[in-house]
């Protein structure tokens, strides 16, 4: 009542000559004072509630604005931080990490190669979406088309290299199932090699962020992909067609970021799968279905910088250093033999985790000669609460050869 009382009076004093000047500047001062609050109120309103200004210093926080992320060690795929990591989602261009997983293992076979022509197909010219606006009948290496499909995400070339392969899409589609399955990828399906919204009577592909994981540490096997999804800018069509990384803004700003790939379409929301590496400390970041691009980066900051702030590289070697390990040795020179770690075993973990770290070895309780220096004889398995951390060879550290009649005579009588 008191606020439409000095809008009357306000109103009154501006259609009535009866106040004076002095009355009248104080009233408007007044109302100044009223109603600029309330204007600073409504901005602050909209700033709360705008998701993208979220503070980034609580991963709860961004749970709303997004259907599934994860964190993890990218040495061994331990799970450091995750949010609805076995939701179903739709992966969009996501899918062509598999595209690219394919390619690079048949390189490695010997069965394509990356100065490999291919010439594009009716087909591929047209399919839409991001592209490179291949036409029918033209030729580019496999090396370009890799670099446009990697770092551009161009669906036209997706198509075009899928072809090359098995001959036509399909045929390529069933391998990118199949290998899902061989990664234990078992919430996956995909339909297509591009991530495009399907047409009518076509279903979305599908996937979860545990499966996702599961095929970049897959990919990140091949150094070569790095290599293009680290590149920010580069050519195509011998410099007339510009290839920006999808994913550029965020890899100029965050320090180590090299990869790996983003997908969007409406449906699907904005993802992102992103790999960062600082002081040899790896992580991969996994964002899906955010609700805008601003969104997903933020996400994918946020998750990184707990990586890095939070967790340090941890050598596990001491261990068996500290007790040596022995196996009893039949019908040898020696009657046992020292075990030592073929290596050591680096690992990421806060602080407060490295004192709960446990240690289980799996050898046989004896062995037959001969035996020679640095023979795989067992493992040893290094567990954080109940998971495995990864696991090490453990191999003899010299050699033992099969003993004499008399010798082994002599052993069974001393025994």
């Amino acid at each position: 009542m008191k606020w439409l009382g000095f809008i009357n009076l306000n109103l009154c004093a501006e259609s009535c000559l009866i106040l004076n000047s002095s009355t009248t500047v104080e009233m408007k001062m007044h109302s100044k004072l009223k109603k600029v609050p309330f204007g600073l109120f409504l901005m602050l309103l909209v700033f709360h509630f705008n998701p993208e200004n979220l503070s980034a210093k609580s991963f709860g926080n961004f749970h709303p604005h997004h259907q599934s992320s994860l964190l993890a060690d990218a040495e061994n795929g331990r799970i450091l931080n995750n949010y609805q990591s076995e939701k179903t989602i739709y992966p969009a261009s996501l899918v062509k990490m598999m595209v690219a997983l394919i390619t690079l293992e048949e390189i490695q076979k010997g069965k394509i190669h990356l100065n490999d022509p291919i010439k594009v197909s009716k087909w591929a010219s047209r399919i839409g979406g991001r592209q490179v606006y291949l036409k029918q009948g033209e030729v580019f290496p496999l090396s370009e088309m890799m670099k446009a499909m990697v770092i551009t995400s161009a669906n036209d070339v997706t198509v075009a290299v899928a072809e090359h392969i098995s001959g036509d899409v399909n045929t390529f589609i069933q391998l990118m199932n199949k290998k899902a399955h061989l990664l234990g990828m078992n919430r996956t399906l995909f339909h297509s090699v591009h991530g495009l919204p399907p047409g009518r009577g076509q279903q979305f592909d599908r996937s979860t962020a545990n499966d996702l994981l599961k095929l970049s540490l897959e990919l990140l096997k091949h150094p070569q992909y790095l290599n293009w999804a680290s590149v920010r800018l580069d050519s195509f069509r011998n410099g007339t067609f510009q290839l920006l990384n999808t994913n550029h803004r965020l890899m100029r700003k965050y320090k180590g970021m090299d990869g790996m790939k983003t997908g969007y379409h409406r449906k699907g929301g904005f993802n992102l799968v992103a790999t960062a590496k600082r002081n040899q400390r790896r992580f991969i970041s996994i964002v899906l279905g955010a609700k805008s691009s601003r969104l997903r980066s933020k996400i994918t900051r946020t998750l990184l910088d707990e990586g890095f702030q939070e967790y340090n590289q941890v050598r596990l070697d001491a261990q068996i250093s500290m007790s040596p390990l022995s196996i009893e040795v039949d019908e040898g020179q020696e009657t046992s033999l020292r075990l030592k770690t073929a290596h050591p075993l680096n690992v990421l973990l806060r602080e407060k985790e490295r004192m709960k770290v446990t240690h289980q070895f799996y050898l046989k309780d004896r062995i037959n000669a001969p035996v020679e220096e640095g023979q795989k004889l067992g493992e040893l398995e290094y567990r954080l609460e109940g998971k495995s951390l990864g696991r090490i060879p453990l191999i003899a550290e010299f050699g033992v050869k099969k003993a004499g009649l008399l010798t082994m005579f002599a052993n069974s009588f001393f025994n």
